[in-house]
């Protein structure tokens, strides 16, 4: 092992000594060898009790989780050793409370919901293209989903100043496009000529449909992500099913169709909406967008750990730790002041480009 010359600070000016240092082992427990030898010898080093140790070869200071080779060190120059004082890390204060967008979410959810029931409730003559109650099924739930995911993503676009007539388009494609699939393929399962099996392949249907739609709606607009999809999945599953089980029951069928129909518009919304907004790493909200707190006034963008949100010209990004603002090449003007290079925002308010918002950081530094 080669040995190295450690140049350590004391109280009576600097100290040589020489230690053998394993190339293939992390430096910290080797300097903390080196110090217990050191101690042995009378060798104190110079600092307060509030100080820290630092390691520093060719003028830059030391990783002490990494081996001697990985950092490029050699024999040729000696290793300092001195203590200094200790570097404070700013903490960022995390915000713990919901995102108003998944109220939001759950409001047009329920919305779309309202319309869907108020639409299909009139079905009352099953005959022609409704002539059994697979298609009545197939086609309550293309309506379901296709008004549920219009509604969805139009007030997820209007909540970014995004396209609400392209996002409305969208989410009813991939609404009713999931809906019905789902409910197609349980229709074709085993056992449907009994009632029970025909309630059970029904509430299979609807779980599907929920699951299934969520998540193709929450692929909207951003890239993949296995931890947001799988909570989408799971919450979408879990709505459906129990949409499914109401509109099931025997008794006041409006009464249940309705209860149903809103079972699943709420829980398809927050599948599809909340993991995205409940996983951001920070969220930032327009401030002064109109009258009120409502759903309409309400203009925020959940920026993820990974991935990047635009605001007007600028570019928001998750970066060690910390939000930070990437401005347009002709620059931005944050805060009073016109800024041309990559700065990190603070929690609180913010001026952008004539705009007032408040930035909220979820996830810690």
């Amino acid at each position: 092992m080669p040995s190295y010359v450690f140049e350590v600070a004391t109280e009576q000016g600097v100290q040589r000594h020489s230690f053998t240092l394993d190339d293939d082992r992390p430096l910290g427990p080797q300097v903390t060898q080196v110090l217990e030898e050191l101690r042995q010898r009378g060798v104190v080093l110079r600092g307060g009790r509030d100080d820290e140790l630092a390691a520093f070869w060719s003028g830059r200071e030391l990783d002490r989780t990494k081996r001697p080779a990985e950092q490029g060190m050699s024999p040729a120059r000696p290793v300092e050793l001195r203590m200094r004082e200790r570097i404070v890390t700013e903490t960022v204060p995390v915000d713990r409370s919901l995102p108003r967008g998944v109220l939001a979410a759950v409001a047009w959810g329920y919305a779309g919901a309202f319309v869907a029931w108020a639409i299909t409730g009139r079905w009352t003559d099953t005959g022609g293209i409704l002539a059994t109650y697979a298609r009545l099924d197939q086609a309550t739930m293309l309506l379901l989903g296709g008004l549920v995911g219009a509604a969805v993503l139009a007030g997820s676009a209007l909540r970014r100043r995004g396209s609400v007539p392209l996002a409305a388009l969208a989410g009813f494609g991939l609404g009713a496009a999931g809906a019905v699939i789902a409910a197609s393929a349980a229709l074709l399962l085993p056992g449907m000529v009994s009632l029970r099996g025909f309630i059970v392949a029904r509430v299979l249907g609807w779980a599907v449909a929920g699951g299934l739609t969520a998540v193709l709606l929450s692929l909207y607009g951003g890239a993949p992500d296995g931890r947001r999809s799988s909570e989408s999945l799971a919450l979408g599953l879990l709505s459906g099913a129990v949409a499914g089980v109401i509109f099931a029951l025997p008794g006041p069928s409006d009464l249940w169709q309705a209860l149903a129909c809103i079972a699943f518009g709420v829980g398809v919304a927050l599948a599809a909406e909340g993991p995205g907004l409940w996983h951001a790493a920070a969220i930032v909200e327009a401030v002064g967008t109109g009258r009120g707190g409502g759903i309409l006034s309400l203009r925020e963008w959940p920026v993820p750990p990974r991935g990047v949100v635009a605001i007007g010209a600028a570019r928001l990004a998750w970066q060690g730790g910390r939000l930070a603002l990437h401005p347009a090449p002709a620059g931005a003007v944050v805060d009073g002041r016109r800024v041309s290079e990559a700065m990190y925002l603070s929690p609180g308010p913010l001026a952008l480009d004539g705009g007032t918002y408040r930035v909220r950081v979820l996830e810690g530094a």
